[in-house]
């Protein structure tokens, strides 16, 4: 739905071309099989090198990058990118895509948060950095040499537009005095906020709402499913699901209740299919549930192409984009630290079914 005054074509030609042409820089899916089939880390970086992350690769040691930096040059073409997709973004409607793109700003609070309180330094975590927005590494540098974790919250609170989220944040942190904990209600609260955004979109791009909707029930379901494998009531799961998504919080205790085990709600899940993955995860000799976290990430992945390609001149392209780039660098991360831990090509294609065309 255009908005009132401008014309599609006025509103949306230029990003629609703009996020096209970030697009054909995606990793196609023989590329990726290819790096599913490399030998070594190296001949990993070596193909990645052919692509558009040759720019962020060579600036941290190109071909003979060590393998403790290749993290942080995906995050840094990752910030590259979601950082574009702001500048294309038609004004009237920034907000929507910044708001929706924060979630890397906070990526990197919740991972200092984290760090700050098994007292480690930036140096350890600066791999992990997505340099990108507010709290990019130079900031994340700075506020981690705050004595401890409260004062940190407290420092990054300042004329931030997360002002009220890192409120709440810190008042968890001073009552639970754990990370895990905080994290967890920062996630809450960004998404619980998106809220408002998911309602502009439901009536703007119906299909861009959807993919966000998609996006929380993942990040409930994983919840459901790893706390089901250790046998935990589902009241103390409850403060920690998120509003928003398209199964509300009491199908979420029905499904949690109504499974007898762990691998039974993996069945029972509906609003993804997760068939394949538990076949996968009943073969494996290290049941890993990463393997549904994947499944559900290429599933989000493939909405976000349908989305992305039968688009036409509508903020749809860039939201699509945004989840497309992000699983993308998911899975990459996912392939090298695989083959890091020296896991072989049958392990890795199993856990890794990329779909994109």
């Amino acid at each position: 739905m255009p908005v009132a005054g401008y014309s599609a074509a006025a509103l949306y030609g230029y990003s629609t071309a703009r996020v096209k042409a970030m697009e054909s820089k995606l990793i196609t899916k023989d590329l990726m099989q290819n790096i599913i089939n490399s030998k070594s880390v190296e001949s990993m970086v070596s193909l990645l090198a052919q692509t558009d992350y040759k720019k962020d690769l060579e600036e941290f040691g190109g071909k003979e990058l060590k393998s403790d930096l290749i993290d942080f040059a995906l995050s840094r073409n990752l910030a590259s990118n979601v950082g574009k997709l702001i500048t294309v973004t038609p004004i009237v409607q920034k907000g929507i895509i910044r708001s929706i793109v924060g979630k890397w700003d906070l990526y990197n609070v919740k991972l200092a948060i984290d760090a700050k309180e098994r007292n480690m330094k930036f140096e350890s975590i600066s791999r992990y950095v997505i340099d990108y927005g507010l709290y990019n590494a130079s900031v994340l540098k700075e506020v981690m040499n705050e004595p401890n974790v409260e004062s940190m919250i407290s420092r990054m609170m300042i004329n931030s537009p997360y002002k009220n989220l890192l409120a709440g944040a810190l008042e968890n942190y001073r009552k639970e005095r754990s990370a895990v904990d905080v994290n967890r209600t920062i996630d809450r609260m960004y998404y619980n906020q998106l809220g408002s955004i998911i309602t502009k979109l439901l009536d703007m791009h119906y299909e861009s709402a959807t993919i966000i909707k998609a996006d929380i029930d993942m990040r409930n379901l994983l919840l459901l499913i790893r706390s089901k494998r250790y046998s935990v009531k589902f009241e103390q799961i409850e403060p920690s699901i998120i509003q928003n998504g398209s199964m509300k919080p009491a199908q979420l205790r029905d499904l949690y209740e109504g499974a007898k085990d762990m691998e039974s709600l993996v069945k029972e899940i509906k609003v993804f299919d997760l068939s394949a993955e538990l076949d996968r995860y009943r073969q494996m000799k290290r049941k890993e549930l990463l393997i549904f976290e994947i499944g559900m990430q290429n599933s989000i992945f493939n909405k976000s192409i349908k989305l992305l390609r039968h688009s036409v001149l509508s903020i749809g392209t860039i939201v699509a984009y945004a989840y497309m780039k992000e699983i993308e660098v998911f899975t990459l991360r996912i392939l090298i630290k695989g083959k890091a831990y020296s896991l072989g090509q049958d392990e890795l294609s199993r856990m890794i079914v990329w779909k994109a065309e």
